[in-house]
């Protein structure tokens, strides 16, 4: 037999339970297990298990027999088991409990190339994933120009009144405040030199061409990105998501796609007027602090801010809109666990939406 320190006897008279003698009942199951004190008695003298009666024996009855055995053998008892039918036996020597290794030291043991090979075939994969939706987002969205009776209009509209609209009250506010910040302590500096008039150019240039679609692309990431993943997360979650493919229908086309015309759409506008709204920050500073004249620093702002810096904030902030509704929807469609996981995507997805935008400026700068 397989079981150490376990014998099986022939027949004999069963021996009352003060010689160490337990006869077993005719079903070995939790229940009886759960009854019986084997498990709390520690092992004192040799025992015997009879299995004269014993017909039936479920896994809970297996796990006591090898608890049994584990701690006999460990207290140097001798533990026997007698009269044990040979189907009883059989399954004893079957379901031999196996010692399960861990991996934590395989782990420690991998080399360094090992685990920079793993960690660039994961982030290959994600890339591959990434690009894939970006892909279907591109062709579902130009599907519906094409096909306009399956473009939901009145989805198109709500998307844009909430990514939009909604969206204008926060980005005017931080522009003014950040035009304003920027123009005063530009204006320290350009006073000393008496070069005050060179903070109108200053002021226009940077905010039409750099800070107007970089501060709203953030923005926008931050409310607008998040709130995109958290909703698909939820879908997924609760299964929305694979209600809608049974249906036949792409979940990209059906939720992702108005999210990203209305993006689209308002994101220019919203980029516009915060470009404005930070612009008018600076010229109440440039009145105010520097004394320069409403005419003088529009004529300054006119004469050195070119068409080509117009077309660099519309551009940027188009395909900033494109990056914050991939980045989101990829993330969101990332679920695969319950509301901790939604939490965790939704973050990355904000932390992953600013630095692709930021990356995506540095680009551009080499191009405007």
């Amino acid at each position: 037999m397989l079981i150490k320190n376990i014998a099986s006897s022939p027949k004999t008279k069963t021996p009352n339970i003060l010689s160490g003698v337990i006869e077993l009942p005719e079903t070995l199951d939790r229940a009886w297990v759960e009854q019986s004190s084997l498990v709390n008695e520690r092992p004192a003298r040799p025992l015997v298990l009879d299995f004269s009666k014993t017909r039936h024996l479920d896994s809970a009855g297996m796990a006591l027999l090898y608890f049994l055995n584990r701690r006999y053998t460990a207290a140097k008892i001798k533990l026997t088991l007698r009269n044990v039918p040979e189907d009883i036996l059989s399954t004893l020597n079957i379901w031999r409990p196996v010692k399960i290794k861990s991996d934590e030291n395989t782990n420690e043991r991998r080399n360094f190339f090992a685990k920079v090979g793993s960690g660039a075939i994961s982030a290959f994969d994600t890339a591959v994933q990434a690009l894939s939706m970006f892909v279907e987002i591109l062709y579902w969205g130009s599907i519906g120009l094409i096909k306009r009776r399956d473009f939901r209009r009145g989805v198109l509209a709500e998307q844009m009144f909430f990514l939009g609209y909604k969206s204008l009250g926060i980005v005017c506010l931080l522009s003014f405040l950040i035009g304003t910040v920027l123009a005063l302590q530009t204006a320290i500096q350009l006073n000393r030199y008496g070069a005050g008039i060179f903070l109108a150019p200053m002021i226009g240039i940077s905010m039409i061409k750099e800070l107007g679609p970089l501060l709203t692309a953030i923005i926008i990431s931050g409310r607008n990105g998040s709130s995109t993943t958290a909703e698909i997360a939820t879908m997924v979650v609760g299964e929305e998501i694979d209600a809608l493919r049974t249906m036949g229908i792409s979940p990209v086309q059906f939720v992702v796609v108005p999210k990203f015309w209305a993006m689209t759409l308002t994101m220019p506008l919203l980029a516009l007027c915060s470009t404005i709204v930070g612009i008018a920050g600076g010229y109440i500073i440039a009145v105010s602090y520097l004394g320069i004249s409403p005419p003088l620093f529009m004529g300054e702002l006119i004469k050195n801010v070119v068409l080509i810096d117009v077309i660099a904030n519309i551009v940027k902030s188009t395909v900033f809109s494109w990056l914050i509704i991939w980045i989101g929807a990829f993330h969101g469609f990332k679920v695969r666990g319950g509301a901790e996981d939604v939490g965790r995507e939704t973050t990355a997805s904000v932390v992953t939406g600013i630095f692709i935008i930021i990356i995506a400026d540095s680009i551009f700068s080499f191009i405007f």
